[in-house]
């Protein structure tokens, strides 16, 4: 021990310390762990989008093995069929289905369905039932204004979220306008008097006005407490349990550093 040095000639300390050190230095080392290098294929939803280029990034940085391609961002029905069809690994999802045929899913946030109106239309908040009667087509008109309620397209998960909360079993009126995109839903309702619409609260909405539901807005506290009443999961899916990156990177999301981005962009 160098304690024992002290007991020696300190010419002999040195060369007792110098032996040490040496021994030391050949003295067998540790191996770096060298992963194999990963490719992972995310798809996602459109309300996913901004999510998914935001985690695929993250992660990467996180996992310099891993590389990971977003194949595709498309409505929800279009994306679960991609990773049915074996072209993703894992898919980022705004509405999911129970089907008992080997699809596992994950919810890993919740989103929030903001109603959004020209900042013209003369409505300063909306009830469920009075929203229910607008897409019905039964409210067509208010204070005098020609409404026009704007929809998603069929195969949207935002749009089976909205009629799941608020239509149930009734139809959309086939007078609604339909758009193919969150954002494309934004740019119709800012551009058009008296319009009104739905869509994530992860997509930026300019130009519009957001309005409350049954007298709460949508923010990240009432979204999460469930006080704002149009929410709904988005869920992770792969085709059987999670393997090999797949689970890594479904793990990492529920994990802190997931979960930090995601309520980042939520705000």
């Amino acid at each position: 021990m160098i304690r024992s040095c002290a007991l020696l000639h300190p010419a002999s300390c040195i060369l007792h310390l110098a032996s040490c050190f040496l021994l030391s230095a050949c003295a067998p080392q540790p191996l770096a762990i060298t992963r194999e290098p990963t490719h992972l294929r995310l798809v996602a939803a459109d309300t996913c989008g901004p999510l998914v280029e935001e985690l695929a990034a993250a992660y990467e940085e996180s996992h310099p093995w891993a590389t990971v391609e977003v194949v595709g961002v498309f409505n929800s029905a279009l994306a679960e069929r991609t990773l049915r069809e074996g072209e993703a690994d894992l898919a980022l999802l705004s509405w999911v289905e129970p089907s008992g045929d080997g699809l596992w899913s994950q919810p890993f946030a919740r989103d929030g369905i903001a109603i959004i109106a020209h900042p013209d239309t003369p409505l300063d908040e909306v009830g469920l039932a009075l929203l229910r009667e607008i897409y019905r087509g039964r409210v067509q008109e208010w204070e005098g204004m020609p409404l026009t309620p704007v929809s998603r397209e069929e195969g949207s998960g935002t749009r089976a979220a909205f009629e799941s909360l608020v239509m149930g079993n009734l139809a959309t009126t086939p007078t609604a306008v339909v758009e193919p995109s969150s954002d494309a839903v934004v740019e119709y309702v800012a551009r058009t008097p008296a319009s009104i619409g739905y869509v994530s609260t992860l997509r930026r909405a300019d130009g519009v006005r957001v309005l409350p539901v049954e007298g709460v807005l949508p923010t990240r506290v009432t979204i999460a407490d469930g006080s704002y009443p149009l929410w709904r999961p988005l869920a992770m899916a792969t085709m059987g349990e999670p393997t090999g990156e797949a689970r890594e990177f479904a793990q990492w999301v529920l994990g802190p550093e997931g979960q930090a981005i995601i309520g980042r962009m939520a705000q």
